[in-house]
């Protein structure tokens, strides 16, 4: 019973890295930026931006959730709060 388990344990740990592969990056132009940067749009997918959780860079140097702007292209990784937004 252990075993059988584990095994169904590790398949679904595995089925929720492969299926999340798709929506966890995401390229784009930014569409809409909301409340000074916390909620951003890219691509269509709305993304939350921590000021502690979240890194940001802008142009290649360290930046923060209040520079983003309409229209810039930027790479955003993560699901609901964004890990990293890269922009340029």
């Amino acid at each position: 019973m252990k075993i059988s388990t584990a095994i169904v344990s590790s398949l679904f740990a595995l089925s929720l890295v492969a299926g999340g592969g798709a929506a966890y990056a995401k390229s784009g132009k930014v569409e809409s930026v909301e409340n000074g940067g916390r909620v951003v749009v890219i691509a269509g997918t709305k993304y939350k931006i921590s000021g502690s959780r979240t890194k940001v860079s802008i142009g290649g140097k360290p930046g923060d959730r209040g520079q983003i702007k309409v229209g810039m292209t930027c790479d955003a990784k993560g699901k609901g709060t964004a890990k990293t937004v890269d922009c340029k």
